[in-house]
């Protein structure tokens, strides 16, 4: 895919199908700030991406477990019609006073785009494998409103494995025409969380930001990432 190229595309909401055509957005994963043993989350939020414009709508599910007095996990799946993500993480949890919570998680992510023209002559698909870790920190429970608010911060290897196809009027492809993009890159992707509500139920605000390390260069070929992901949505906390 040449760098003059540039994906143009309308993303739509209709009941539990969303559209979009980027290669990777940053997650709009749950920062629980688990805090003791038995403690579960279970947050679910719509979330939306963009590079210069909106182009991606995805709905978000994540569940975390404190398993005993140190041992926590994660879970975490997203899906936004023509993109889709996965990750799994173990990890520990160290409280730093009665409201504040520190969390470390090391975990890997599994995820693909696709999309094709509205005329079926350009085609484009993939998908990345992403082991990380995490850090998160922050304060739960503050005032009678419970009040919470973390900082996360995840750092890994994006590892792609993206083909680009397009094909003449007469069907046949155009080989000469042909991209792909294999190049790991570091991901680091900073995000921030606040919640309030009652004890069990409350509304959460998320957003986040990608960085890549060597995005840039020629060999991405002209594809694009979303750089910011902003959602809302609901925590339930068992």
């Amino acid at each position: 895919m040449k760098k003059s190229m540039r994906f143009v595309c309308l993303s739509v909401f209709l009941s539990l199908m969303v559209t979009s055509c980027t290669v990777y957005h940053p997650q709009a994963v749950d920062i629980p700030l688990i805090n003791h043993s038995g403690d579960t989350r279970i947050d679910a939020s719509v979330g939306a991406s963009m590079w210069a414009t909106l182009d991606a709508i995805n709905l978000n599910a994540t569940a975390s477990h404190g398993f005993n007095d140190w041992l926590t996990g994660q879970v975490h799946v997203n899906y936004g019609g023509d993109n889709w993500y996965g990750q799994v993480a173990p990890g520990f949890y160290y409280p730093l006073g009665a409201n504040s919570v520190i969390e470390l998680y090391a975990g890997y992510g599994y995820g693909g785009a696709n999309r094709d023209s509205d005329d079926d002559k350009e085609k484009f698909s993939g998908h990345y494998h992403l082991p990380f870790g995490q850090i998160n920190f922050g304060w739960h429970d503050l005032t009678g409103a419970h009040f919470d608010l973390g900082f996360g911060l995840k750092a890994g290897a994006f590892i792609p494995d993206y083909e680009y196809h397009k094909y003449n009027s007469d069907g046949t492809e155009d080989l000469s025409k042909y991209e792909e993009y294999k190049k790991t890159n570091m991901l680091f992707e900073p995000q921030v969380m606040f919640r309030v509500g009652s004890k069990n139920v409350k509304f959460n605000v998320k957003a986040g930001v990608a960085i890549m390390s060597d995005w840039m260069n020629d060999e991405a070929n002209g594809m694009l990432y979303d750089v910011f992901t902003g959602s809302v949505g609901l925590t339930f906390s068992f």
